[in-house]
């Protein structure tokens, strides 16, 4: 379901601070913003004459191939403790970097840099807009041609307990994917909503409630939307900037002629967060609301989308009941009252000749059979 196009080192996909616990990324807080304090460890950095750290780091893609724990001991990358360091890592020349999960898909994008003395890594994970969603700095204890390995602490301010996240060379390609690619690739529901001052909104909320539900994008470029109750709410096509920066959708009727045209920024898109702004006032930015999706299992609603079920040129539309003088209630079946108005009864309704001439036959048999008995009768009486 992936479109591919071709691209440069750096992907085209944003990045989210949902994805912050990713390789080497413990969020600090819940701003994810702050800069994580270096403990100083033991390291080993080893480079050629005239090779930096970051000549080093740079020269090469990274697969995260092992870790251990603080004993010592090897901790597999499935562990829960670990999986989620484990992937691609491309730090490019001009200072920015990709790293990708285990699947080729997105995880993260932006900025980073080697202490001058190899002691330690920086990462400023940026959205498709450049804006900086956290900054994360982890003590670097081995950095060769042949071993990148970090530390990472579970617990802030412990550093008792801690795992080392080991890094090999590898000739995996840089993954290439289009932003359309990963809207395309999943199913979406709207789970959450911020302001801008990043407090959570309730789906309930008049702001955002008119944009929670279930969203699907075809690889075809056509979209449907239903609400939280599986209703329908919109369908036509959609598409989103080679950049990644903004989706529009342009809703059609069933006959194919466009509604209307909507045009949203994307803050974030990865394989595990969509999110898109609106703006409730229109040329005013100073307010907005981010409409938060994550990949859902739900299955896409059966029921057709009908954006203007009053339509009286479609057949599928369900038609009125009828009123009585437009009292707004269904008059009551008509009865057979024996009129001249009443209708004629045909085919399965109607009795039967047969039936009828049997019926007189019987009336007159029976009127026979009476005579007789009261003639019978009187003739015995005297």
């Amino acid at each position: 379901m992936r479109d591919r196009i071709s691209n440069s080192r750096a992907p085209l996909f944003v990045a989210s601070a949902l994805t912050a616990a990713t390789i080497g990324l413990l969020p600090t807080g819940a701003a994810f913003a702050t800069v994580a304090t270096v403990d100083a460890v033991a390291s080993t950095v080893i480079t050629p004459a005239a090779e930096t750290p970051s000549a080093v780091l740079a020269a090469t893609p990274w697969e995260t191939t092992s870790a251990k724990d603080q004993t010592g001991a090897n901790i597999p990358l499935t562990d829960a403790n670990v999986s989620n360091y484990a992937g691609w890592a491309y730090y490019n020349t001009n200072g920015t970097f990709a790293i990708y999960n285990t699947d080729d898909t997105p995880k993260i994008k932006g900025d980073w840099s080697v202490t001058p003395d190899g002691s330690s890594r920086t990462l400023v994970a940026k959205d498709n807009a450049g804006n900086t969603l956290f900054t994360r700095v982890v003590p670097i204890t081995v950095l060769t041609n042949t071993n990148f390995t970090y530390r990472v602490y579970p617990t802030a301010g412990n550093t008792a307990v801690y795992y080392d996240i080991i890094h090999t060379p590898t000739t995996h390609a840089e993954p290439v994917i289009s932003p359309s690619a990963v809207l395309a690739a999943t199913p979406w529901e709207t789970t959450s909503a911020k302001d801008q001052t990043g407090a959570n909104i309730p789906l309930t909320d008049a702001n955002v409630s008119n944009y929670a539900g279930w969203a699907y994008y075809n690889t075809n470029g056509t979209f449907a939307i239903y609400n939280t109750d599986d209703t329908p709410k919109i369908k036509g096509d959609w598409s989103v900037t080679p950049d990644g920066s903004s989706r529009t959708l342009v809703a059609k009727d069933n006959a194919g002629n466009t509604l209307f045209t909507r045009v949203v920024p994307i803050t974030v898109l990865t394989n595990t967060n969509f999110t898109y702004r609106v703006y409730p006032t229109a040329g005013n930015t100073a307010v907005y609301y981010d409409i938060i999706h994550t990949p859902t299992t739900h299955p896409e609603p059966s029921a057709p989308i009908d954006p203007d079920p009053t339509d009286p040129t479609d057949p599928t539309d369900p038609k009125p009941i009828p009123t009585d003088n437009g009292s707004g209630t269904q008059p009551a079946p008509a009865t057979n009252t024996g009129s001249a108005g009443s209708l004629a009864q045909t085919g399965a309704e109607a009795p039967s000749i047969g039936l009828i001439l049997g019926s007189i036959a019987t009336l007159l048999g029976g009127a026979a059979l009476m005579f007789r008995r009261l003639t019978g009768r009187s003739g015995n009486a005297g």
